[in-house]
């Protein structure tokens, strides 16, 4: 697994909530963009607490990025840790 450290959100943009379905049921994560990656996580009294993140690679969207994020998650969540290859997750995940 790769080696996960809190990225710098300060200038992100909130993108909104993704829900995706895991066996059992769902889970949703809170989504912001910054200026290279993706940032998932969710918030609590505390502020923003990050899950991990997915690097935006040169050429893709905002749309396509998300959809990849979504496809990861689901993966890590249905297949495990070592069938993802973008995400980066720290030990809450």
């Amino acid at each position: 697994m790769k080696t996960w450290k809190a990225s710098d959100i300060e200038n992100a943009e909130l993108i909104g909530e993704l829900e995706i379905e895991i066996p059992g049921g769902h889970t949703s994560f809170t989504v912001m963009a910054s200026h290279d990656r993706l940032v998932f996580g969710g918030a609590c009294n505390a502020g923003f607490l990050e899950s991990g993140f997915m690097k935006i690679e040169d050429g893709d969207t905002a749309d396509s990025a998300l959809r990849e994020l979504q496809e990861e998650l689901e993966i890590y969540y249905g297949d495990g840790a070592q069938y993802v290859s973008r995400i980066v997750c720290n030990e809450r995940m």
